[in-house]
């Protein structure tokens, strides 16, 4: 048995071990895993049962490696995530220069047809700079948080760098720090380049391969392709101080590249992380004939993909398999993350509204008006109550903490346990592999994917839950 990482320091009382306590058949072994506990060890089926059964009845069961675990269940844990409550306290500002964009990518779903041409106002970009800092600094937390979505940020460079000039000034004026983070596609010039390697804290690059992927899933509007530029770009940003992860959307056609994308990419640039990402079916990919890989397919290959990236020193990235997280919400939607868009509009979430509301939710929480961010209290609590406390279907799954369901717009949660979707199998599949990796039982995460009905029985049931272990050879 092995600690995942330090155990907390919230007393947890047995009705709550009971629903933070999972087990799960690995064939012929067992993976108990207590997120909550930061605890995983690989048992045998007999000791799972007198661990249920002392839990039932609270007592010790004499055997020592199996007390050690009970202790560790009934005394200390974390405490379990909660919807936010309170008073407006965004855990990010996400700004939108603009919907616009330089490329026309085959899958992209993203651009607002009714903004795409719209530039935020500098005025705008002001006012919400300095309420959100202002905020920071009279909540007392030290760093604040400004991501640049799109569209394409560096679509309007003006919105970005007055942005970053202001948000710096005013942090160093309040006494706080400030971190930037932009999503790109990693098509700006070179002088654009050099400041944002050196100004910028996190960049993340959307790139899908070498040229031949790269240059037919991100084409420039022209119909050339994108991939020379972004290469060059990416050698720049390799030499400066920012961190630079890539994110790669994965397709049926390109998923069993991914093994070599990974050390092509770890050849290639200097990485934090690269992040793989199943492609999101949208009436364009659908037109371009590219959709999503088999789960199955997929999370083979990122593990195959993790271990490469991993010798690397580079971290791989499938964010709802990512067991480091405890959390009630995948994204900003339901964590108070305030997304400032180029009319005005203050949002839960970065996607285009038209995306929200096809799946009847509305994600505005207020606007700014005459200079003054104005929220709804009733649609911040709507957003808030976004969460995983309120996804039934996931009471059950080890990694409700983490995936959290996943996105609340385009992950529609299936009815019934057991009954899970591509995104759940291969988040189930990964993030098994995260905590054997956690554990150094790599041999284990192997020996599973030598035993397809043993695999697909982990992946496949019902309820993780240890108080639902049943009986049996």
């Amino acid at each position: 048995m092995r600690n995942i990482a330090p155990s907390g320091l919230i007393d947890y009382g047995s009705s709550a071990t009971w629903h933070s306590v999972f087990v799960l058949p690995i064939v012929e072994h067992y993976l108990l895993y207590a997120p909550l506990h930061n605890l995983g060890a690989v048992i045998d089926r007999v000791a799972v049962q007198r661990l249920r059964d002392a839990l039932s009845m609270g007592r010790d069961t004499g055997v020592e490696p199996i007390d050690d675990i009970l202790a560790t269940l009934r005394i200390r844990g974390e405490p379990a995530p909660m919807p936010r409550q309170g008073p407006l306290q965004p855990a990010l500002l996400g700004l939108i220069p603009t919907r616009s964009c330089n490329l026309a990518c085959e899958y992209c779903g993203f651009l607002d047809p009714a903004g795409a041409n719209q530039v935020m106002n500098l005025n705008l970009a002001r006012e919400a700079i300095a309420w959100y800092l202002n905020l920071v600094h009279s909540s007392g937390i030290e760093t604040a948080e400004v991501h640049f979505f799109g569209g394409e940020p560096f679509c309007a460079e003006e919105v970005l760098d007055f942005a970053y000039h202001f948000a710096s000034l005013r942090s160093r004026e309040l006494g706080c720090a400030v971190r930037f983070e932009v999503v790109t596609n990693g098509t700006f010039s070179e002088e654009r380049c050099r400041w944002a390697a050196d100004s910028l804290d996190t960049i993340i690059v959307s790139l899908d391969g070498p040229a031949s992927i790269q240059d037919r899933h991100r084409p420039r509007k022209d119909g050339r392709g994108s991939f020379a530029t972004v290469a060059r770009n990416l050698n720049t940003l390799s030499e400066g101080s920012a961190e630079l992860s890539i994110r790669v959307c994965v397709t049926s056609e390109t998923v069993d590249a991914m093994p070599d994308i990974a050390e092509w990419l770890c050849q290639s640039y200097r990485l934090v992380s690269v992040c793989f990402e199943p492609v999101q079916p949208t009436p364009q990919s659908t037109a371009a004939g590219l959709f999503p890989p088999d789960p199955w397919t997929f999370a083979l290959r990122f593990i195959q993909a993790a271990d490469i990236l991993e010798c690397h020193g580079v971290e791989p990235v499938y964010a709802a398999a990512d067991i480091t997280a405890r959390q009630v919400s995948f994204c900003p939607v339901g964590q108070d993350g305030v997304i400032v868009t180029p009319d005005g509009t203050l949002n839960a979430c970065y996607l285009v509204r038209s995306d929200w509301e096809a799946r009847g939710l509305n994600l505005c929480l207020g606007r700014v008006e005459e200079g003054v961010p104005w929220f709804n209290d009733e649609a911040v609590e709507a957003a808030r109550r976004l969460n995983v406390w309120n996804k039934p279907f996931c009471a059950r799954c080890f990694c409700r903490w983490h995936c959290a369901g996943g996105c609340h717009v385009h992950h529609e949660l299936p009815a019934s346990p057991g009954t899970y979707d591509p995104l759940c199998i291969q988040t189930r599949l990964i993030a098994t592999r995260n905590i054997l990796n956690s554990l150094e039982r790599d041999d284990l995460t192997s020996f599973l994917w030598q035993h397809p009905e043993a695999l697909a029985r982990m992946a496949g049931q019902p309820s993780d839950l240890l108080i639902d272990f049943e009986e049996g050879p």
